[in-house]
């Protein structure tokens, strides 16, 4: 029997898999404080970049605030954020992690950086390069999205 190739797309499959993979080696760690990969990548950018808006959290990670909403909705229920007064424009709510957190968060980001380090290791390849094709693929497929999107 031959296998027809326009339903099997290994390229696609094998990231596919890799994110699925990901969130499966990085749920080792999240799992225990009860958070989900989408919970930590949100306190992440919030841990990076201070108080910011819901909006700000979606640009970087390219989610509509249908799908960050929730996110953030069950972080603040769990008592890892809080939505506070912006200092520069009152009408305006931002979030910014709360205080007795950040050790806590602290510990998550050793435990993720053993993770890297150690899959840094394994596959014998710098963080850069690999980052560097990662990133080459994702910009190639962005711009075949937009050309289709055009039409």
């Amino acid at each position: 029997m031959v296998q027809d190739e326009h339903l099997y797309d290994e390229l696609c499959l094998s990231a596919y898999n890799t994110n699925r993979y990901f969130h499966r080696l990085y749920s080792q760690v999240l799992d225990q404080y009860d958070l989900s990969y989408l919970q930590y990548m949100s306190l992440l950018i919030i841990h990076q970049r201070g108080a910011l808006k819901m909006t700000d959290i979606g640009v970087d990670l390219e989610l509509s605030s249908n799908t960050l909403t929730p996110v953030i909705d069950k972080l603040v229920q769990k008592g890892w954020i809080l939505k506070v007064q912006s200092a520069t424009d009152k009408r305006i709510k931002v979030l910014a992690m709360v205080d007795e957190k950040q050790h806590l968060f602290q510990k998550i980001l050793a435990e993720v950086d053993d993770i890297r380090d150690a899959l840094l290791q394994r596959s014998g390849r710098p963080l850069a390069d690999v980052l560097r094709e990662n990133q080459a693929l994702n910009r190639v497929l962005q711009s075949m999205i937009a050309e289709k999107e055009e039409k």
